[in-house]
């Protein structure tokens, strides 16, 4: 009862890249993620699957709401062994304390998250940081936010930004704050998703879909 939750992924091809998970990891703190591996089909799908299990492993090992930055940060150490594909990850992961609202986050190179706060939507600030899978000495911070109720994390990968139109015209983080603003807040998060994808086939047009295309 006390938050709602809800995502939607349409992959660009039978094997996707993107992933979003969420779960508590104890009764008042719930983690939620949102990613993107670079590259396509099976080596991008492994690598989604080992980057999802090690991030979710770390963080159910936490000790302290303080160590989410050193949950990327191991993360990043792991992820940078035995990777021959020199693949990498974006990654965005955020804990919510359900009792105060205190959202404590870190960013790993992925886009900049929009917050509903007082009915209107602002990208969060989330620094400069590196994706996972290229240093493994990369530290990582975090940053803390008290939301609202009725506050609304908006969550998304780059293939929602980066959807192209037959011109080469992307869809833009701008535009998406734009959509999203004009949205009535008072909707289901269900009927948000499917307004901002119905945005983005309209903006595409006839161009085919390049990139997966997840929000949460």
């Amino acid at each position: 009862t006390e938050f709602e939750i809800f995502a939607s992924m349409e992959a660009a091809k039978e094997v996707g890249g993107d992933f979003y998970d969420f779960y508590f990891v104890d009764n008042k703190h719930l983690i939620i993620t949102i990613a993107d591996v670079s590259g396509k089909g099976v080596p991008a799908a492994l690598f989604m699957s080992r980057s999802k299990t090690m991030l979710q492993n770390f963080a159910l090992s936490m000790k302290d709401p303080d160590d989410l930055a050193a949950v990327m940060t191991l993360s990043n150490r792991q992820l940078c062994y035995n990777n021959e594909e020199m693949l990498f990850v974006t990654v965005f992961m955020g804990m919510l304390n359900l009792d105060t609202g205190e959202f404590i986050y870190a960013n790993g190179g992925h886009n900049a998250p929009l917050i509903l706060h007082e009915n209107k939507f602002e990208f969060m600030n989330v620094g400069k940081s590196c994706m996972l899978g290229i240093d493994e000495d990369v530290s990582f911070e975090q940053q803390k936010i008290i939301l609202a109720p009725g506050d609304i994390i908006f969550l998304y990968t780059d293939g929602v930004t980066e959807a192209m139109n037959v011109a080469g015209e992307l869809f833009g983080e701008n535009y998406l704050r734009d959509v999203l603003n004009g949205e009535n807040k008072s909707e289901s998060l269900e009927t948000l998703l499917e307004n901002i994808r119905k945005a983005i086939k309209l903006h595409a047009g006839d161009a085919e879909q390049s990139d997966d295309i997840t929000m949460l």
